[in-house]
């Protein structure tokens, strides 16, 4: 999977665990298992979050995980090259 495709897959996910906790928290009812099946379903989208960025988010490049700063990534923290064009990023790090 590309770095792109991983990073949106990630964004999906935890929206989707977002809008399962507002879920659970709106039809927080006595008697009710609606609260109980969105929190089982937001930790699970949770943790497919964390197994997304585990096994897919690394650069195509170096083949190296890239953890902090995901959303906002431009460049490889460890070679530095653009994860679109594949250039080297010029400069002191």
């Amino acid at each position: 999977m590309k770095f792109d495709r991983a990073k949106n897959l990630v964004k999906l996910l935890l929206a989707f665990c977002v809008v399962l906790c507002v879920i659970g928290i709106v039809t927080a009812e006595t008697g009710s298992m609606t609260p109980v099946y969105a929190s089982i379903a937001s930790f699970v989208c949770f943790v497919l979050s964390f197994v997304v960025v585990a096994v897919y988010c690394k650069c195509p490049y170096c083949g190296k995980r890239v953890y902090l700063g995901l959303f906002k990534a431009t460049h490889c923290p460890h070679c530095r090259r653009n994860f679109e064009t594949g250039v080297k990023k010029k400069g002191k790090r």
